[in-house]
């Protein structure tokens, strides 16, 4: 894929944030600016709380409310993506339910739980029944120092093992350019479901991430997204050897069957992308 072309192509970002109230307005602004100079059409936006803190209901509540408000001042690119706290029990699931009904696309887990912990069943079942995707925080950490920060952070090997009891959820790896050993975490996904996916985003642009998650997990089963880092993850994409239909399966197609498991369209039209 020519440079030019590839920057220009429409593409879909399944992980990106926005900030709280009442700075969300400004926070779209600053993120659809970043990324339509390079093509990006369709934001899957987010509003966790890091750190593994269990934060109120409210404050989840406010979260998401913040992403609800940047979808609503931008709906021509921005889509939200619902976080809770699976410990809430029943409180998360009606967060969950409040928010798809406001027209959210999907669920945002971060590090409160591991994926695989009873506690988070109940999401990841109606996440089946709604056929609508589970965004994980999620590396393979390595030195003591990473691990004490995030004792309870999700890993590959997380992914397959709650894919092997839910395997009709749709679930996503996040940022395989997070930190940790990126290699491993993949590895570890081979046998899982195949509606286990994993995005490209992360700081951390090694040489050959794309291609070996290509490798090893399919191209279907990989998702371009950003997580702040845009042109780097867009670079790493383009970069990548791989046929021009196999990028724009990363840049868009695995976004678009996604939506259309649970019934819902694109927010743009692919009026450029390659014929697959």
């Amino acid at each position: 894929m020519d440079i030019r072309v590839g920057l220009n192509r429409p593409k879909i970002d399944v992980h990106c944030h926005v900030a709280t109230q009442p700075n969300s307005d400004a926070s779209a602004d600053s993120l659809i600016a970043s990324g339509d100079p390079v093509g990006v059409t369709e934001y899957w936006c987010s509003r966790p709380i890091g750190g593994g803190r269990i934060a109120s209901v409210d404050e989840v509540r406010n979260c998401n409310d913040g992403v609800l408000r940047a979808a609503e001042y931008r709906p021509d690119h921005i889509r939200g993506l619902c976080y809770v706290i699976p410990g809430y029990g029943r409180e998360a699931i009606a967060e969950i339910e409040r928010c798809l009904d406001a027209g959210m696309v999907g669920i945002k887990l971060y590090n409160q739980y591991k994926l695989w912990d009873p506690a988070v069943w109940p999401v990841l079942q109606l996440a089946a029944e709604r056929r609508i995707p589970v965004l994980e925080h999620a590396g393979y950490l390595t030195g003591r120092e990473h691990l004490d920060k995030q004792p309870l952070i999700s890993h590959g090997e997380d992914f397959t093992k709650a894919s092997e009891k839910f395997p009709e959820t749709l679930f996503i790896h996040a940022h395989i350019g997070g930190g940790g050993d990126w290699e491993w975490t993949v590895r570890a996904m081979r046998n899982a479901s195949p509606n286990v996916y994993i995005d490209t985003s992360g700081s951390n642009l090694d040489d050959g991430q794309i291609e070996f998650a290509v490798a090893e997990l399919g191209v279907d089963r990989v998702l371009f997204g950003s997580d702040g880092t845009m042109a780097g993850c867009i670079g790493k994409v383009l970069d990548a050897k791989l046929t021009d239909e196999e990028k724009e399966r990363i840049f868009w197609d695995n976004a678009e069957y996604i939506l259309a498991q649970q019934g819902a369209k694109t927010l743009h039209a692919n009026s450029e992308g390659v014929a697959s």
